[in-house]
């Protein structure tokens, strides 16, 4: 798989972000699967979260079949624009 850089500004699905729903006091589990891997990602649309970023995962169907497109990898804290699948950066001020 393949990643590109993109600038925050680039990153048309940022207004999606919804902050009233986001939780991260929760063991970090898929929803879907239950699994608790490394690969975690949480939703910033709908607070859930998912495992995986590829093709074939919780995350990639959720972002395709309900239109949430931005995650962030919860232990990385890395954040994602997904199905495109390219790295979104974000600098968070402390």
């Amino acid at each position: 798989m393949t990643s590109k850089s993109s600038s925050s500004s680039a990153c048309p699905y940022l207004d999606t972000i919804n902050r009233t729903l986001l939780d991260f006091d929760f063991e970090p589990s898929c929803s879907i699967t239950l699994e608790s891997s490394p690969h975690i990602y949480s939703c910033l649309t709908c607070g859930k979260f998912f495992r995986g970023r590829g093709s074939q995962t919780p995350a990639y169907t959720h972002s395709v079949t309900e239109g949430h497109c931005v995650y962030v990898h919860l232990t990385q804290g890395k954040f994602w624009c997904l199905p495109d699948n390219y790295e979104i950066d974000i600098k968070l001020e402390p």
